[in-house]
């Protein structure tokens, strides 16, 4: 039976709950924030803001920005809501972040006349409850349905019925446009000549693992053609394994910081090889000398155990901290994890 999957992600989550309960803010250009962007709303994404950019960089792209400080308690409460709205349709949900989440509907949606008229209940639905809007994107697996799910931001959805349609709207799409493919990679790929997602096809599974090794070129090969075996993971335990550190001293420069996040990696790293496992998402941890701490994590809908890809989504999540010194603690963990022997893709049966 093919399956059908929805994504949901909530229209700038922090920022739309403050409008909500703020209506003042409305139709002004607005973040939530302490020294970083946690999340920006519509109107001030039209001056080119985005999340993890530093307030400071914010005020000089638009210095009437309004600047609210985030109250994460009522931000999960509201979470709660959703997901609580959410399980009434079915148990079959993989919920990733406190504003969006995966849900297999194979079933629920043969009670509905089509898709679009559920993906519209849908949406309508979780505004009525909360007075907040959703987007969301039904596909054949959780790559087609998380791609779906942005096109017609915000409140609106959008529909993949088959691989074909997958294909014939990425194939003229930016690289980076596929999940798991970084700043980085994407500057190897352009090296390479790859600037679209349709420049992939002229490639085989074989000879994209030959050139970008196997767990980069299995993400090329699968996400360009709208292929994810990967299961809405409803039901799974949560693991992890990770690596941190307490230090004597407070680490004041750059060139310690970058030198003990990858010390500290490599352990986690490490201990990841040994439990011989792959995963979704990294989480970071910070600690200064005051005991504030942060924590940041990257999900990504793939599990890998490609070291220099993790390192990568690690080092970005580091870049987000805007205060960079009189650091106590460092951690690593990663979290989301699947046995590497049961893992869900079988390449056996592809052709190339």
């Amino acid at each position: 039976m093919d399956r059908v999957i929805l994504h949901y992600d909530m229209d700038a989550f922090y920022a739309s709950i403050e409008i909500r309960d703020n209506p003042k803010y409305k139709n002004r250009p607005m973040v939530v924030a302490g020294g970083v962007v946690t999340t920006a709303n519509y109107e001030a994404r039209k001056y080119g803001i985005h999340s993890a950019m530093s307030t400071f960089e914010a005020k000089k792209l638009c210095p009437n920005l309004l600047i609210v400080f985030p109250n994460k308690e009522k931000y999960f409460k509201e979470s709660q809501i959703i997901h609580n709205l959410v399980l009434k349709i079915t148990h079959k949900i993989e919920f990733i972040a406190l504003d969006e989440g995966y849900i297999d509907i194979t079933d629920v949606i043969k009670k509905f006349s089509s898709k679009e008229k559920f993906a519209k209940t849908f949406r309508e639905r979780i505004f009525k409850h909360t007075g907040l809007t959703c987007s969301v994107g039904i596909g054949i697996n959780k790559i087609s349905a998380k791609i779906a799910s942005d096109i017609n931001k915000p409140f609106g959805q959008y529909i993949f019925n088959n691989e074909e349609e997958f294909i014939e709207y990425m194939k003229d799409k930016k690289i980076r446009k596929l999940q798991g493919v970084g700043e980085k990679f994407e500057k190897i790929l352009n090296k390479d000549n790859i600037f679209l997602v349709g420049d992939i096809h002229k490639f085989s599974l074989k000879e994209l693992i030959k050139k970008y090794g196997k767990s980069r070129g299995e993400i090329l090969y699968l996400y360009s053609r709208g292929i994810d075996h990967s299961p809405v993971d409803y039901d799974k335990p949560i693991h992890s394994v990770g690596a941190e550190n307490t230090y004597s001293f407070p680490l004041n420069t750059e060139e310690e910081l970058i030198k003990k996040i990858e010390e500290i990696y490599n352990i986690a790293y490490d201990r990841l090889k040994k439990k011989n496992c792959l995963t979704k998402t990294v989480s970071i941890k910070v600690k200064y000398s005051d005991r504030k701490t942060i924590s940041k994590a990257k999900t990504t809908t793939i599990a890998t155990n490609n070291k220099d890809t993790l390192f990568e989504y690690a080092n970005e999540l580091f870049n987000e901290i805007e205060k960079r010194n009189d650091i106590k603690l460092l951690g690593i963990t990663f979290k989301n994890l699947t046995e590497f022997s049961i893992r869900q893709l079988s390449f056996n049966l592809f052709k190339d």
